[in-house]
């Protein structure tokens, strides 16, 4: 058994192996892949924040770390978002993924992480190493019917990169609390496999987008930008015409919740900002540790793992 290190090139079919196998088959999940569901974290770029360990010239363990800026009122925070810990199944039970953990944790600060983030359903795994878990504000959104109720203020259409990229870029970067992402990562995000993005104009120009996951890593109305009414009403489109979708309210758009409520919709504390399973922080820079950032802390939806 090879202690952990940086990911390769030469490792990206074994580690992609070893994750589809026990995030996507074993799930009865044969229409998505981890390499397509997580283009930013596989880039090459990126590939030595991930973490293997390997047995008779197999990998057999694997974590990473995406690093993130997010920006709380212009307030940069550098978080790293842990994504697929895992270990195959007959390598278990013998600290592999705790040991993948903790060499992360020790190089998380020198790539500027501040804090790091993650979304498990074993949150006592972590606990261990130091991770605390956290509660989001906001509230999940469901429609009881399908109703055909909706505003007629835009024009809806599909997410057309060359017409639409630059502004829907532009509209995730203006609110107060955001993601900080290139134009190149926004590319890639808005083109997730099962993650449709449509866009609302008025006069022709993009005023508002809203993210219709099906994925089986992003599932609900996970992210969205522009002026909340605009936001509704493309809610409203997508449940109208695709049938019901549970819709995640995050602060930045909390009248959401109350629109929702209004068209009678069952509404519930979001806890997660995923909208399943525990949210954790560790935290890495000390400042940080009565910061009221860990209250608010939430990752956009296409950001999170």
């Amino acid at each position: 058994m090879t202690a952990p290190r940086p990911a390769t090139a030469d490792d990206l079919t074994g580690i992609i192996d070893l994750l589809d196998t026990i995030f996507r088959r074993e799930k009865g999940v044969t229409d998505q892949s981890v390499l397509t569901d997580f283009p930013l974290l596989f880039a090459e770029e990126n590939l030595e924040n991930c973490r293997v360990i390997e047995q008779h010239g197999r990998i057999v363990s694997h974590a990473a770390v995406w690093p993130r800026t997010l920006d709380f009122s212009g307030q940069a925070i550098g978080v790293g978002i842990i994504v697929l810990v895992a270990t195959e199944a007959q390598s278990r039970r013998r600290g592999l993924a705790a040991e993948l953990m903790r060499d992360l944790q020790a190089a998380m600060p020198g790539l500027g992480c501040q804090l790091g983030l993650l979304w498990t359903g074993v949150p006592e795994f972590y606990q261990p190493l130091g991770w605390q878990t956290v509660n989001t504000p906001g509230w999940i959104a469901s429609p009881s019917d399908t109703t055909n109720d909706r505003d007629h203020l835009l024009q809806v259409v599909d997410f057309d990169p060359p017409r639409h990229l630059d502004a829907i870029h532009q509209l995730h970067q203006s609110h107060t609390h955001h993601s900080r992402r290139t134009l190149h990562e926004s590319a890639h995000l808005f083109s997730l496999p099962k993650c449709p993005v449509l866009v609302g104009e008025s006069d022709g120009q993009a005023v508002a987008y809203l993210v219709d996951a099906q994925a089986t890593n992003k599932r609900g109305l996970i992210e969205y930008a522009g002026g909340a009414r605009d936001v509704w009403e493309l809610v409203q489109h997508v449940v109208a015409d695709r049938g019901p979708r549970r819709l995640l309210v995050f602060p930045t758009h909390a009248e959401l919740a109350d629109w929702a409520r209004e068209a009678g919709w069952s509404i519930e504390p979001l806890g997660s900002s995923k909208g399943s399973g525990d949210e954790m922080v560790l935290v890495l820079d000390e400042t940080l540790n009565d910061s009221p950032i860990l209250r608010q802390l939430f990752c956009w939806g296409l950001d999170q793992a």
